[in-house]
């Protein structure tokens, strides 16, 4: 996914995560599975950048930014991080 794609893809929080910032990193209790996640600060990070629903284009620059990361590493990484939560009904895309 590049350009266009990633500008239009916006990325939202899913409901019925409990969460908590234990030493900078999140842990997190999905409420309707009763799966446990712990995130590295990378996808903490990712998480806040998602607290309001923001396009993939826009949570990439912002960890290009903050990251030393080559930009399409950086969408490729997110990217994968975001389906494998979408896929336990913790973000959405629209």
């Amino acid at each position: 996914m590049r350009g266009k794609e990633a500008e239009q893809m916006i990325v939202r929080r899913g409901a019925g995560l409990i969460e908590a910032e234990v030493d900078g990193e999140m842990v997190a209790l999905h409420v309707d599975n009763g799966t446990c996640y712990s995130f590295n600060g990378t996808a903490t990070r990712i998480w806040q950048l998602i607290a309001e629903p923001r396009s993939l284009a826009t949570i990439c620059a912002a960890l290009v930014e903050e990251y030393e990361v080559d930009p399409a590493e950086c969408e490729a990484d997110v990217r994968v991080m975001l389906d494998d939560l979408a896929t336990d009904g913790i973000v959405e895309f629209g």
